[in-house]
């Protein structure tokens, strides 16, 4: 058997994160919707920060703009971090599971606008990678 990391999911903001972060600066932690409104440079500074830090990206608004172009600010971080981001699909109520289809239409519109191994990564190698097993 492959022994795996084990990470936290931390369904939390910022101000929470940081004080996992205080007990154990080397904590690994998945977290959850990147803060939802945490603004790309400060998300890019935590990764920094916190080499163990996942960002997952489900109900993460802001990553693309209008027409559904991926920031240029989003683009630049992929690319010098794209090991560290997952895709979730957040399905915690029933009408989620409704709108899955558009979700993943959404994730494949913006990750075409990347390079592909940088999309590989995000959509499912790094997922592949912590978790063990193969994403069809």
């Amino acid at each position: 058997a492959v022994e795996r990391d084990l990470y936290i999911l931390a369904h939390c903001d910022e101000p929470a994160l940081l004080i996992l972060f205080r007990h154990n600066p080397k904590a690994k932690i998945i977290w959850a919707h990147t803060g939802f409104s945490t603004p790309v440079a400060r998300v890019r500074e935590l990764l920094d920060q916190y080499p163990a830090l996942r960002a997952e990206l489900s109900y993460r608004s802001g990553i693309t703009e209008g027409g559904g172009d991926l920031s240029a600010e989003w683009k630049a971080l992929f690319a010098s971090h794209s090991n560290r981001f997952l895709l979730g699909s957040d399905t915690w109520i029933h009408e989620r599971w409704y709108g899955y289809d558009t979700i993943m239409k959404t994730y494949r519109g913006w990750l075409a606008q990347l390079p592909e191994d940088q999309a590989r990564r995000i959509a499912h190698g790094n997922a592949e990678r912590l978790f063990g097993g193969k994403v069809e």
